[in-house]
């Protein structure tokens, strides 16, 4: 009888991974990332494809500066997820993140992927427009800087031809 009553106790010790997100969260909402970042990963050690403790650490990553780590909680998210209003929001961080790395391609199809699974999110639109004008920028900008370069290449030769003209006259 006392086995029974121990062992029963020792269960209701236990935490469960819905437990490590609920105190994750609320780590994460008194902004403490760090202790929100083990709880998470506590809830991953104990169910690998829960994918909010996934996309949770990924937010928590985040705020301590550690984007690449982050990218892969959201991919591992994304390969799992099936709510499209989930997914949504996955890739609408992932967005953000190459946004913020000047990864613009990249950075246009995550926002696409957000919209697929959520069309009707508005700041994922005004997102993806604002990284398409700023991949056209920047195309604008290496076409600017590659023809001015050939106009130097240009310049460049047309007074070497003049150097060479004068050395042959003296």
């Amino acid at each position: 009888m006392m086995l029974f009553a121990a062992s029963a106790t020792a269960l209701a010790q236990q935490k469960t991974a819905r437990d490590y997100l609920r105190s994750g969260n609320k780590l994460y909402r008194d902004s403490l990332f760090t202790k929100a970042e083990v709880d998470y990963r506590k809830a991953l050690d104990i169910d690998p494809k829960n994918t909010d403790a996934m996309y949770n650490l990924g937010n928590a990553l985040v705020m301590q500066q550690k984007a690449e780590d982050a990218m892969k909680m959201y991919e591992g998210a994304a390969r799992i997820e099936k709510d499209k209003q989930k997914l949504s929001q996955i890739y609408h961080n992932m967005g953000v993140l190459l946004q913020s790395s000047k990864q613009l391609p990249q950075c246009i199809e995550a926002y696409k992927q957000s919209l697929r699974n959520n069309p009707t999110d508005h700041e994922t639109r005004y997102n993806l427009a604002l990284a398409m004008k700023q991949q056209q920028e920047q195309q604008q900008q290496n076409q600017d800087q590659q023809q001015d370069q050939k106009q130097d290449q240009k310049q460049d030769e047309k007074q070497n031809e003049q150097k060479d003209q004068q050395d042959q006259q003296q």
